[in-house]
């Protein structure tokens, strides 16, 4: 099969290549010593009663209960900001599942409070807001999981269960209508467009919360009572994002459908960097919708995560085949088709040496250099860059534009074969180029970072339309963001020359 593609910041063609469709291989009995074999079928009602009952519901009405119904009765929650963070009571019974629900809440709040240094000083209430918001952090910073495992009453709002001081509740209530109303982009929101983040700490809880979503919404039954959800990390409840705290292991030798890996074997912050891009990317979604595009904001959510942790250690985005030959398309309702199988035994790929230490620029310049080889023309030698397929023994030049509408007459034909290493690049770019907008896109670091906050807060306030984009950046920035043969009087152009000179 040949990919027809349209690798672009303006429109949603990357974004759905993202997700690629691929055979996932079903479950197999390893031995036949019964339940606790490497793979089993899973028994989804038994899990979903299980959960169920211990959330106090009634199996029996699992139907007539709705998602709001299962986080008031079964669910500590947190508001930060944009986002209600929330977990199953009874899992924070276990201390140490308490202390990771407390670096979640920071790493929310340092997406939060970095997306705010982007805007600048002069976003729209920032200076009381960021008071608000470190009042907020410091407190969740000093929280530990046996204070949460002492808790008493009802499942609820932590910082009142807690009896968090009234400074501290003050300064939540006031930072959570900042943000949720839009008000550091000077919206003018009727009321509070919040988002809810449901983290289940272990593959156990994720596979029994997600077998409990397939009770309650039988016509949906289909997409939550598979048995691929043994590798899903992270999926959707309508408009919920829920998220795994333990990748799957479906090579392992753990025992059990519940075999999972810590998120932090690969990096210590590996588990809030995880939620911290997905949350970047709902928070753009929230404030901007289709103003920005998915494969944009992405590039966003990258760079905020290596702005915070100096790296971005993930499988989010890119290529998410096991061993890159795998994969699976997520679909659960709400209209989204996102989520992923983590490779955790995938080698990082010539794209992710550095784990976006280096923003990929390094990578990228060396598939830069190779196309300079094949380019015909003087002018091509910055705008061919050079995939690899999967074995590393074949090669093929793909031509810039990447970004903006001429890259949408710039349709590119990929090969199967270069599939894989094509995502790695197209996201490799747009995170580079939104991180040399930001740093290098003006005469002086100074004016390329209040340019970037400038367009951030003007977009909001664009028109809804798929011209805004680019149409503010131009506004802003006094060039259009690309051209059919990228130079340097646009700033796609201007990008591809600084990144050869690396």
């Amino acid at each position: 099969m040949t990919m027809l593609c349209s690798p672009l910041l303006h429109g949603v063609a990357v974004a759905a290549l993202a997700a690629p469709l691929y055979p996932l291989p079903e479950p197999t009995l390893s031995s036949p010593s019964g339940e606790d074999d490497l793979r089993v079928k899973i028994d989804h009602e038994k899990l979903a009663n299980d959960f169920l009952q211990r959330a106090g519901i009634d199996p029996e009405k699992a139907t007539d209960t709705s998602i709001e119904d299962l986080l008031d009765d079964g669910f500590y929650t947190m508001r930060l900001g944009l986002f209600d963070l929330a977990v199953a009571a009874h899992e924070l019974e276990d201390r140490t599942k308490g202390d990771d629900f407390a670096l979640l809440a920071v790493a929310l709040l340092d997406v939060q409070d970095n997306f705010l240094d982007w805007l600048g000083p002069d976003a729209p209430g920032a200076r009381d807001a960021r008071k608000d918001l470190d009042r907020l952090r410091d407190w969740c910073s000093g929280l530990r999981g046996n204070a949460i495992d002492d808790i008493e009453g009802e499942p609820g709002e932590l910082t009142v269960g807690l009896e968090a001081p009234d400074r501290v509740i003050e300064a939540q209530a006031a930072f959570g209508a900042y943000m949720a109303t839009g008000k550091p982009l000077g919206l003018e929101r009727t009321g509070e467009l919040v988002d809810t983040f449901i983290v289940a700490p272990d593959r156990r809880a994720f596979l029994e919360l997600v077998s409990a979503f397939g009770a309650m919404s039988p016509s949906n039954q289909y997409s939550y009572w598979s048995d691929d959800i043994l590798t899903w990390t992270n999926c959707y409840y309508n408009e919920i994002s829920v998220v795994a705290l333990e990748f799957a292991d479906p090579e392992g030798t753990t025992p059990g459908n519940f075999a999972g890996i810590d998120m932090n074997s690969r990096s210590p912050t590996g588990m809030q960097q995880q939620i911290a891009q997905l949350a970047g990317n709902t928070l753009f979604d929230n404030m901007y919708g289709e103003k920005i595009p998915p494969s944009l904001a992405g590039a966003f959510s990258v760079n905020n995560v290596i702005d915070i942790y100096g790296e971005c250690n993930t499988r989010i985005d890119g290529d998410l085949r096991v061993r890159r030959s795998e994969a699976l398309e997520i679909f659960v309702p709400g209209g989204r088709s996102e989520g992923g199988v983590l490779p955790p035994n995938l080698a990082d790929s010539r794209w992710r040496g550095e784990h976006g230490k280096d923003r990929y620029l390094v990578a990228l310049q060396g598939a830069q250099s190779a196309g300079e080889n094949q380019a015909k023309k003087r002018a091509d030698r910055v705008r061919l860059f050079v995939l690899q397929d999967d074995d590393m023994r074949s090669r093929m030049a793909l031509r810039a534009p990447f970004l903006g509408s001429p890259a949408l007459a710039n349709e590119l034909i990929i090969p199967d074969e270069f599939y894989g290493d094509s995502l790695e690049f197209f996201r490799s770019y747009r995170t580079g180029f939104v991180y040399w907008l930001q740093q290098e896109g003006m005469r002086s670091s100074k004016a390329a970072r209040s340019a970037f906050g400038e367009v951030l807060s003007k977009l909001a306030q664009a028109d809804a339309g798929a011209d805004s984009l680019e149409a503010t950046i131009e506004e802003v920035y006094g060039r259009p963001l690309s051209s059919e043969d990228p130079v340097k009087e646009d700033l796609e152009g201007e990008f591809l020359i600084w990144l050869s000179k690396l």
